[in-house]
């Protein structure tokens, strides 16, 4: 192992906390997750077992690591454990349609949409004709909060401009996909060389995720690479057991991939430079990039574009929870109950696998190379019994083996000189 332990400081933090209908809202602070269920208690005094939830996306605060973990006036929703949440995003989309009367009429719309394309493109055509353009595009065009203060709101409020803001709903995203990996992970960790195993799986997904700055560019406008899907187009945790490294070790992980290239391809915006995200076309549509309906948004050019575009998915083509995760679990279990030298690498028969995949699982988590945005139409959620993890068990000889474990010890390296350095030794 690594050799080095997480140290989470336990101190008092505010949180904005609301029931699930969004009635009432309060500010409180909390060192812990116990203290932030009882004030909630005593302010929801009809909820008598308060669960904890994120309003951004509905995800449950389980324990006191991942409590930890979250930012300073957080958004949580408190309801009891069998409460269906409404996510922020459902609750301001339900606001949209009570303002805007077309939103009412969205599922008319999308099967109007599918019978009719031509004929829906041609009407959108006519009204765009009549649209002040100029004025919308310089406001799409804006990115500080002094330029387009209606475009910034409750959260978003404490990004300086758009990009900020982006690049941490990407983050978001990606981070949610980690800790799905991590309770997934955890749940076989019953023993301590499973744990270990489990941890030092993780460890190394956090430190390729802080090499691509958990790919905020991807809804980042400003990114100097693009997706190759734009380049046809018309363009008018913590595990808790290591710590988070030091900025120092951060700075050398994303030096050392930036050096080997190991994530450069899939570290690139979906969006042309004044913002327009294009849906990638549904999973039966194959490969291309191509949507049939020509969905496209610019949730750089309103607030209600920006609500909106949380509805549109990041659709992992191999499945995420029926592929990607399984191969993974099973993979880490073969690795741990099968005794030393039964199982031979794939690649390299005459060598004893050591070590799961790391660099192909996380691709297959994480990146743009398993990842299509999609409008949500677009997001089939059936299941791809043909569409199967490339992941495996590697030997000491696999190319990923040896550039992860160089990866390894060059922050075990550093990681003893900052510790020698804290014990007063000097560095000629």
């Amino acid at each position: 192992m690594f050799g080095f332990m997480f140290n989470y400081s336990k101190k008092m933090k505010g949180f904005k906390i609301t029931d699930n209908s969004r009635t009432r809202k309060y500010g409180v602070g909390a060192v812990s997750l116990e203290m932030l269920k009882e004030k909630a208690k005593s302010r929801f005094s009809g909820i008598n077992d308060p669960r904890v939830y994120l309003a951004f996306d509905g995800t449950e605060v389980l324990d006191e690591e991942y409590f930890q973990t979250l930012e300073a006036q957080t958004l949580l929703v408190i309801a009891e454990a069998s409460t269906d949440i409404i996510t922020q995003t459902q609750y301001e989309y339900q606001k949209l349609q009570n303002r805007i009367p077309m939103a009412q009429l969205s599922d008319i719309i999308a099967n109007f949409m599918e019978r009719h394309p031509n004929l829906f493109r041609k009407i959108i055509k006519e009204y765009e004709n009549n649209v002040p353009h100029m004025e919308i595009r310089e406001k799409t065009l804006k990115s500080k909060k002094d330029e387009h203060e209606e475009w910034f709101h409750d959260s978003d409020r404490r990004c300086n401009n758009k990009e900020e803001a982006l690049s941490k709903r990407a983050q978001d995203r990606i981070r949610g996909y980690y800790y799905k990996t991590k309770e997934e992970l955890t749940k076989i960790s019953r023993n301590e060389a499973s744990l270990d195993k489990v941890d030092d799986i993780l460890a190394k997904f956090r430190y390729l995720l802080i090499a691509c700055n958990y790919f905020s560019m991807i809804f980042d406008r400003t990114h100097e690479k693009r997706h190759e899907s734009l380049l046809n187009r018309d363009q008018t945790d913590a595990t808790g057991t290591h710590p988070l490294p030091s900025k120092r070790v951060k700075e050398a992980i994303k030096d050392f991939c930036k050096k080997n290239h190991l994530l450069d391809k899939w570290m690139v915006s979906l969006c042309n430079e004044d913002g327009d995200f294009y849906c990638q076309g549904s999973y039966s549509e194959g490969a291309g990039n191509i949507c049939k309906y020509q969905h496209v948004i610019n949730p750089y050019a309103s607030r209600e574009n920006l609500i909106l575009f949380q509805v549109w998915n990041l659709d992992h083509q191999i499945e995420l929870t029926r592929s990607v995760i399984p191969s993974l679990v099973e993979n880490v279990q073969l690795l741990l109950n099968t005794k030393l030298g039964k199982l031979k690498c794939t690649v390299h028969p005459a060598k004893n696998v050591i070590d799961v995949s790391v660099v192909e699982y996380f691709l297959e988590i994480f990146s743009l190379k398993n990842l299509k945005l999609v409008h949500i139409v677009c997001h089939e959620k059936i299941q791809r019994s043909e569409n199967l993890s490339h992941g495996r068990l590697i030997c000491e000889l696999c190319d990923e083996y040896l550039i992860m474990q160089d990866l390894i010890n060059e922050i075990n390296s550093l990681d003893e000189v900052d510790a020698w350095l804290a014990c007063g030794s000097n560095v000629e």
